[in-house]
C-alpha cells in the first residue's frame, strides 16, 4: 500500500511540477516505512514487522544496515526506491531519492533517532 499512497501523489507533483523535490512529508513517511523495516523500534528492541508480502524481500535487502552503525548504509535502499513495481514510479528520478536516504541515515543513527528525525522535519 506505500506504492498507491505515496507513489501516485509524487507521480502527481512531477507531473505538476516536473519533480517532486519540493515534497518533505511524503519522503519522511517512506524513510520512516523503511527504518521500521529494520523491525528495531527506536530505543534498539527488536520487533515483529506486521505480515505484508514485501517483507522478506525488503528486510533481504536492508538485511547490512546495523542501528547505531550509520555507516552500515551504502546503497541500500536503490533497489527499493527505483522499484517502479513497488511505487509505480523511480523514486531517485522524481527528485526525492536521495532526501529519503538521507533521512532514513538520519533514522538509523541511534537510539531516539527516528524521533528526533520526525521532529527536525515536522514544525
Amino acid at each position: 500500500m506505500v506504492g498507491i499512497r505515496f507513489g501516485e501523489t509524487v507521480k502527481a507533483y512531477v507531473k505538476k511540477f516536473g519533480d517532486a523535490s519540493r515534497l518533505t512529508a511524503i519522503p519522511l513517511g517512506i524513510a520512516g516505512w523503511l527504518r521500521y523495516m529494520l523491525a528495531v523500534d527506536d530505543e534498539g528492541n527488536k520487533f515483529e514487522l506486521a505480515p505484508d508480502p514485501m517483507n522478506e524481500e525488503i528486510t533481504e535487502q536492508l538485511g547490512d544496515i546495523v542501528i547505531g552503525k550509520p555507516e552500515t548504509f551504502k546503497d541500500q535502499l536503490k533497489p527499493i526506491l527505483s522499484n517502479e513495481r513497488l511505487f509505480f514510479t523511480d523514486l531517485y528520478k522524481d527528485g526525492v531519492g536521495e532526501k529519503i536516504e538521507d533521512m532514513f541515515r538520519e533514522m538509523i543513527a541511534g537510539p531516539g533517532a527516528v524521533k528526533a528525525t520526525i521532529h527536525k522535519y515536522v514544525k
